[in-house]
């Protein structure tokens, strides 16, 4: 009768210091599946609020949906002025020239494009675009919001914050992650 107790008191002690286990666990695993796939989806982002800079600096404001704004990064062509010499020295020839460059070619080469809109590891789920204008201290201002519509949640009872690049409501080109 001892052996079946202390047999029975050896297995209560394994799985208590199981339960124990896993309830430390448990969430470092979570934490960690997490910083995974936001890591993913920054990146992601990071590249969209470059591919919005540079159209703004075409268009003169910002991509309001992704056709728009991928076609322009995978398509798209910007210029860049070359000056030669010198305007202010009168013993030099003053030459200057605009040189048109792709947008894929010089800021996205090794970027799949036109699989952007996609928030990573969740199938065919697109982040939200928005774009519009805001008016601060009397000048009109261009602003765009790019977020996740469904914050990465392993467990339904665990709400994560949106990860997203931009305002609508402020001016900030910056993200919401630290």
């Amino acid at each position: 009768m001892k052996y079946v107790v202390r047999i029975g008191l050896l297995l209560l002690i394994a799985v208590l210091a199981y339960f124990t286990y896993e309830s430390i666990a448990a969430p470092v695993r979570y934490k960690a599946e997490v910083e995974k796939i936001e890591a993913k989806i920054i990146d992601r982002l990071k590249i969209l609020r470059d591919g919005e800079l540079a159209y703004k600096d075409v268009h003169s404001r910002f991509a309001d949906n992704f056709d728009s704004l991928l076609n322009f990064m995978e398509n798209g062509e910007m210029t860049t002025l070359i000056q030669d010499g010198n305007v202010d020295d009168s013993t030099t020839v003053f030459t200057s020239r605009e040189v048109a460059y792709s947008v894929k070619d010089s800021l996205f080469r090794n970027v799949d494009v036109m699989n952007l809109k996609y928030v990573p590891d969740m199938g065919t789920l697109e982040f939200k675009i928005a774009a519009g204008t805001l008016k601060k201290n009397n000048v009109t201002v261009p602003v765009f919001e790019i977020k996740d519509p469904e914050p990465f949640s392993v467990d339904r009872q665990y709400k994560n914050n949106p990860l997203k690049v931009g305002s609508i409501f402020a001016v900030n080109y910056n993200g919401n992650w630290k």
